[in-house]
């Protein structure tokens, strides 16, 4: 279980923005609806970035980590989108990156997915989408933990933003302690959710 603290962690709001999900910037961190490629009902976004990183970084030993927090509880969580970049070489390695949902106390392991490492791309950093297979239901509150399994030769660069102030960002893997960042900014992570019925 992770060791927790209480903090005053605001829950983000929602606005609508008319503007395709792959493309999505505004210069608040909100819920954004926005309408999606393969579907014409608008989907919310949960993010804390203005879409303007301030600088970025690769964790070795453990995982970069956000919190969000459902604005509906019927609501999926479909894809997340990570500003990011591939650093090591040109060749990709044949291996996984893993996404876990964890509740908000750490205590339950809501969903795990592996992602190859060509996935993400070499060169400057970017958005990258991540499908889920399926529709995840999530609780209200919960983590998503990305471990890249980091080294000095092969890794992921992801992108913070200080606009926020890191207040919803950790570092730590499942079933593991949460720690602070030391970037001051937010991981530029997106939670992409479904249109409630």
């Amino acid at each position: 279980m992770f060791a927790m603290r209480s903090r005053g962690l605001l829950a983000p709001v929602l606005m609508t923005v008319f503007a395709a999900a792959d493309t999505l910037a505004t210069d608040d961190p909100v819920a954004a609806e926005a309408p999606s490629a393969t579907d014409t009902k608008p989907q919310t976004i949960l993010k804390y970035d203005d879409g303007k990183p301030d600088g970025k970084k690769s964790v070795a030993g453990t995982g970069e980590m956000v919190r969000f927090e459902l604005p509906n509880e019927a609501q999926k969580l479909i894809s997340l989108r990570v500003h990011c970049a591939r650093y090591g070489t040109a060749q990709p390695p044949k291996e996984n990156a893993e996404f876990t949902i964890v509740s908000d106390d750490g205590s339950e392991v809501v969903h795990s997915e592996q992602v190859p490492y060509s996935t993400f791309k070499r060169g400057e950093s970017r958005w990258t989408t991540i499908r889920l297979k399926d529709p995840v239901k999530v609780p209200k509150a919960f983590w998503v933990i990305m471990d890249f399994d980091a080294q000095q030769t092969k890794g992921v660069y992801v992108s913070f933003d200080s606009s926020t102030g890191g207040t919803h960002s950790k570092l730590g893997v499942p079933g593991g302690e949460m720690k602070d960042v030391s970037t001051g900014g937010d991981w530029m992570v997106q939670a992409i959710l479904s249109t409630p019925e």
